[in-house]
């Protein structure tokens, strides 16, 4: 990554590490859900941003994480194993699921993860010996960390999240993905391996929202399969991720930092509204902003080949 971009994000990290000395409980509480969601949004844009399969099911594997995390936690494991093991039984999950999604294209891929989430939910809503089904789980307080722990947690996934994201753009695994993106045909002629590319990113998308649902188990102290495998958890990832611009390193950290800023600011004023304030301003970064707000800042000027040529006629003169 340009050294201006490593000293940016070491900047944005000792600031957000200050959360807890400067700020109040209700500001920590904040920025754990802001911290979850830059890494939930990098975890789709690393699948969807990269490569163009669009899932409107990756709160599966945040339900999935948070459930084996909590019965980890219930059976007397650590919550650090079990924020690894959540992490990881998801990622199991995502080698077949991958297979067998990423055959399909465009909306039979998008309809596709969106069933696995519900079936995932009804799993979870019938399995009452495991789950406790719609009743939930609650766990005790004094197995829990306390809410720095949880913050800093939750900021250090955000941060690999993050890292994840930009070493694969920055390789040449990440042009790849993007040359899948455009045409994946294309890709296949010059040698590129779609298959391998396609769930190697789906793979390792899997692996964050599986450690963020367990880290948000932890914080809450109670799940049940509403709450972990909540569909409105996939659009926000989406929102995040397009608003502040899908396929770049810094668009999802932006998008979410302004979407939950917003949110925050017109919820407490506008409860009736503020979902349709935030939709219109999609509406309008969609429109006229299709490379997200990050677009702004990485935008070049672009020169005419008119005006270089009279240019150079003129210094010719």
């Amino acid at each position: 990554m340009p050294a201006r971009q490593i000293a940016f994000g070491l900047a944005l990290v000792a600031l957000a590490a200050l959360g807890p000395l400067v700020g109040s409980q209700y500001h920590q509480a904040f920025l754990l859900q802001l911290f979850m969601m830059v890494a939930l949004a990098q975890s789709w844009n690393l699948i969807s941003g990269m490569t163009g399969y669009v899932s409107f099911g990756h709160a599966a594997f945040f339900g999935v994480g948070a459930y084996a995390g909590t019965l980890f936690i219930q059976s007397g494991f650590p919550w650090w194993l079990a924020i690894l093991n959540g992490s990881l039984i998801a990622l199991a999950l995502s080698v077949p699921l991958g297979f067998l999604t990423l055959r399909l294209r465009g909306a039979y891929f998008a309809v596709a993860m969106l069933g696995l989430n519900e079936v995932a939910r009804i799993v979870a809503t019938l399995w009452v010996s495991l789950t406790n089904g719609g009743s939930g789980i609650t766990l005790q307080p004094a197995i829990l960390p306390p809410l720095t722990v949880n913050y800093y947690l939750m900021l250090a996934l955000a941060i690999v999240a993050t890292i994840i994201v930009a070493r694969v753009y920055h390789s040449r695994f990440g042009l790849e993905l993007r040359a899948i993106r455009e045409d994946e045909g294309a890709a296949e002629m010059i040698g590129v391996n779609t298959t391998r590319g396609k769930l190697t990113a789906f793979v390792l998308s899997a692996l964050i929202p599986g450690a963020a649902g367990t880290v948000n188990v932890m914080y809450t102290s109670y799940i049940n399969p509403s709450s972990a495998f909540d569909p409105s958890l996939n659009i926000q990832m989406i929102v995040m991720a397009m608003f502040g611009g899908s396929g770049t390193v810094w668009g999802p950290v932006l998008g979410a930092s302004i979407v939950m800023g917003l949110r925050e600011m017109l919820w407490a004023q506008y409860p009736a509204l503020h979902l349709m304030f935030l939709g219109a301003m999609l509406l309008a970064v969609v429109l006229f902003l299709p490379g997200g707000i990050i677009s702004l800042f990485t935008r070049k000027k672009v020169v005419r080949p008119e005006v270089m040529s009279t240019g150079d006629g003129e210094r010719r003169g």
